[in-house]
């Protein structure tokens, strides 16, 4: 499996630590004390990957069933939009595709 297509997922948050708020979504994270907020379409990758780990393949599948884009833009926005998260420190490789 490419590194690109390990499933990824959301570090573990406390419930307590995530909030709606419009279209946005704000994380509290209290390893560093930060508070972030998420914009659409950052917030729909943050909420389908609260379902559990995927693939940036099954992400931009999803993505792709709920956005009328051209391929290329998607595919740039939702890797924009992991990059963030990744600087963010929101999500990380699924352990469970580690020790595969």
């Amino acid at each position: 499996m490419s590194v690109f297509e390990e499933p990824l997922e959301l570090i573990p948050l406390p419930a307590t630590h995530v909030r709606a708020w419009g279209e946005s979504v704000v994380v509290y994270d209290q390893r560093c004390g930060e508070t972030h907020v998420l914009q659409p379409p950052l917030t729909e990758l943050f909420q389908v990957l609260q379902e559990g780990p995927m693939t940036p393949t099954a992400l931009f599948e999803y993505l792709e069933q709920r956005y009328e884009a051209a391929e290329g833009e998607l595919e740039d926005a939702m890797h924009a939009g992991l990059t963030q998260l990744r600087q963010h420190y929101l999500i990380q490789v699924a352990p469970e595709s580690r020790s595969a």
